[in-house]
């Protein structure tokens, strides 16, 4: 490839120190108009960006002034001031900023990321687009008196902040009326009867060339926004999925679906706290469809750099640089988003694979111990019951283990060991027996939870790390197993525990176990699945005699009551 037109600006790896939270904060300007000349430069590059969207280019004499990166940062220094938004809402500027992001290409396929220029374009769209949605479903005016009374009590807010805040519930309460119809015509997709009939806010080709860019770009798209400040994009995988949602045209379904499902993956990783709302909706919506299973099977990586940016930024997403636009993680997100992010583990990603279990453990305990919201304890059983499973579609994957070091190995036993990994899981069934409000649904982490830990024990002792690192641990980590026995001597009037329920799965839990295995990796299970019975134990020692759970880890407990016997 030649060097790229000036045009395009600075490559990625240089404009994103320009765009960081710090250096794009902007303050609300309320009581005075923008400078006639900025006011006159953004207008005319939003009519240019109109003529691109007939497909006039950046640089072709049909269009009234060039679209340059000066002409773009023209329309983004008017957010200072919420008078203008209504200037702003000009739908034939989105399909501009599209065509002129399609341009953009590296070996044949658009990659507007790459450079500054198409960086800005996309910014440039999501704020229109934020701004004509607002418009159409009549929240416009309400949303610039919201931002004006909230810059009044909290003059530090950034206004682009508050702005995509009141375009995300917006959408989410235009979502929650499942009104398919309403939705249409709010994007101009369809005439109703005795309604005005309104332009759409972005074409259907429009839309579908948007997917194609994004699918084709997500990787320097994820680089781009997970390495800038950049909140708000909910708008536009809204459009995405209200399109793929409608289509009838079985390959450009399955296309779509694909691409929904990566973007707003990606997008969930790193999105700012305040589009949760639109995001946690659309993404139910999609959990209730095939969507995520068909992904799931065709999906495949890009590169390696960007499986590490990927698993790196699960990682950080549970402390994040900047609390004020990322609240912490729900403790069932973290979970849940393990399975996706076990697909981006391939050759060269082993450093990661301990500390992707540290924090998602971590985390879990740390929300049991010092809950950030009230919490049932069937969520925390959840939280545990899918932690296990999809790490172990992490062990499962033979190409990585087979290349493991012995250092990795033992930073993953290590991990179990200094985690209380396996205190958790003991911890889990304790809970199970807790009341928690109404019955727990069908899908609840009672219901497979000791299978669900049966294959992840299975797995790590059948050859993920060496024997001689897990048994030696591990056997330091657990008392004897004769205290099971001791244990079990001390429920009240019942010498033995009583055959049913969860105890009677954990019995056959080292069983089952067994049959599957060598000898040297059954020991290795059997330290393993110690706790698993204990826990039992403790919870029918509880029951019996207390009447309570003592907010204690499963060997502190067996210590503590064998002391009070």
């Amino acid at each position: 490839m030649g060097d790229p037109p000036p045009l395009w600006g600075r490559p990625l790896n240089e404009y994103v120190a320009s765009y960081q939270f710090e250096k794009t904060k902007q303050r609300g300007i309320f009581n005075i108009d923008p400078p006639t000349t900025l006011t006159r430069e953004a207008a005319d590059a939003l009519s240019a960006l109109g003529g691109a969207r007939d497909g006039a280019g950046p640089s072709e004499s049909a269009l009234s002034i060039p679209v340059t990166i000066g002409n773009i940062q023209a329309v983004l220094r008017l957010i200072h001031y919420p008078r203008t938004y209504r200037h702003l809402a000009q739908p034939s500027a989105i399909g501009g900023c599209i065509k002129l992001m399609s341009s953009i290409k590296l070996d044949g396929k658009s990659s507007p990321f790459s450079y500054e220029y198409g960086y800005l374009c996309f910014r440039v769209l999501t704020i229109v687009l934020g701004r004509c949605l607002l418009h159409r479903s009549d929240k416009l005016d309400n949303c610039i008196l919201g931002i004006e009374q909230d810059v009044r009590m909290s003059p530090q807010r950034d206004i682009i902040q508050l702005f995509s805040h009141y375009v995300s519930i917006s959408l989410c309460m235009e979502l929650s009326l499942k009104n398919q119809v309403q939705l249409d015509q709010i994007l101009g997709w369809i005439i109703v009867e005795r309604q005005p009939k309104q332009p759409p806010l972005v074409t259907i080709p429009d839309t579908e060339l948007l997917f194609t860019i994004l699918w084709d770009d997500r990787k320097m798209f994820f680089k781009a926004l997970r390495s800038t400040y950049y909140p708000g994009i909910s708008a536009v995988i809204f459009i995405l999925w209200h399109l793929s949602c409608r289509e009838q045209n079985p390959n450009k379904i399955k296309f779509q679906s694909t691409a929904l499902t990566e973007i707003t993956f990606r997008y969930n990783l790193i999105s700012t706290s305040d589009q949760k709302r639109a995001l946690d909706f659309i993404n139910m919506d999609r959990g209730t469809t095939n969507r995520v299973i068909t992904w799931e099977r065709d999906m495949k990586q890009v590169d390696l750099e960007d499986c590490r940016q990927v698993i790196g930024t699960y990682i950080n997403r549970f402390e994040p640089l900047n609390p004020t636009l990322y609240e912490p993680i729900s403790v069932l997100d973290g979970p849940i988003i393990l399975r996706t992010v076990a697909l981006f583990v391939t050759q060269g990603t082993e450093d990661l694979l301990p500390t992707i279990l540290q924090v998602t453990v971590k985390h879990i305990w740390d929300e049991i111990k010092n809950p950030s919201e009230p919490t049932k304890p069937d969520v925390y059983v959840d939280a545990i019951r899918d932690t296990i499973p999809n790490y172990a579609t992490i062990l499962r994957n033979r190409p990585v283990f087979g290349r493991i070091n012995y250092d990795l190995s033992q930073g993953l036993v290590d991990t179990i060991v200094n985690y209380d990994l396996i205190d958790l899981v003991a911890r889990g069934i304790l809970m199970l027996d807790l009341a928690s409000g109404p019955p727990a649904h069908e899908h609840a982490g009672s219901v497979d939870y000791l299978n669900r830990v049966q294959i992840f024990y299975a797995q790590l002792a059948a050859g993920t790390v060496p024997k001689k690192v897990l048994i030696r641990d591990l056997r330091a980590f657990i008392s004897p197993v004769a205290q099971v026995s001791e244990l079990s001597r001390l429920v009240p009037g019942d010498p033995a525990p009583r055959p049913c329920g969860s105890y009677t799965k954990s019995r056959s839990f080292g069983a089952n176990i067994r049959g599957a295995m060598t000898r040297s990796e059954w020991a290795a299970s059997s330290l393993l699945a110690l706790p698993v019975m204990t826990a039992h134990i403790v919870v029918q020692f509880v029951d019996r005699w207390t009447g309570e759970l003592e907010a204690l880890g499963v060997r502190t407990q067996f210590y503590a009551l064998r002391q009070r016997r």
